[in-house]
């Protein structure tokens, strides 16, 4: 093999073993997203459930599976204020911090402050601007049913106003301007660094 060859040989192991680290990404990203702490664990004995990825009786960590329970990234203000929701599964808003953060609109939107020296174990944040997704808003799925014109999906830079012609529906009926959520948002985040550290 000449020297040629072996150069080009190289560069395609290097470009698939990058393709595969890719893959490996994405399948981790919609691990996350759907299956982390969705899926009831299959073990049968006694385990330390703060290092298994699903789902175990009681936890906090535990959340809705985001394609069967059409729910935003918002927080549930409910829920936010007093730790439970009389919605419960039907809520449209996500309750808790691994709903909120690993909802597909939210996970790896933003940069991790710690970057690539995170030392968690399980982080909702990009470490690196490669591994940014783009942030998504889902139109509302209370318009959907009202009969209105709703979109699967559109990047932020594409949102106009709201999903239909009435702001509080995409609040449901919460009471809050759409714009005016920033603070209804951001769930607290406190409690879970010991769990994901």
């Amino acid at each position: 093999m000449n020297m040629r060859m072996e150069i080009e040989l190289t560069e395609l192991i290097v470009r698939l073993a990058g393709h595969d680290a890719m893959l490996r990404a994405a399948a981790m990203d919609e691990f996350l997203m759907y299956t982390y702490k969705v899926r009831r664990c299959p073990k049968t004995r006694s385990h330390d459930w703060t290092y298994c990825p699903y789902a175990h009786r009681g936890e906090k960590a535990r959340r809705r599976d985001p394609r069967k329970f059409p729910y935003h990234g918002i927080a549930c203000p409910e829920f936010r204020h007093a730790g439970e929701c009389r919605r419960g599964q039907n809520c449209e808003y996500a309750h808790g911090v691994f709903e909120f953060w690993l909802h597909p609109t939210r996970y790896r939107t933003r940069l991790c402050e710690a970057g690539l020296m995170c030392p968690r174990r399980v982080c909702f944040f990009a470490h690196s601007p490669e591994e940014l997704r783009p942030e998504v808003i889902h139109d509302c799925f209370r318009c959907e049913l009202r009969g209105h014109t709703v979109g699967v999906g559109r990047a932020v830079d594409d949102v106009v106003g709201p999903c239909c012609a009435k702001p509080a529906c995409c609040l449901g009926g919460v009471g809050v301007e759409r714009g005016k959520e920033d603070g209804l948002e951001m769930p607290d985040i406190e409690w879970v660094v010991d769990l994901v550290k």
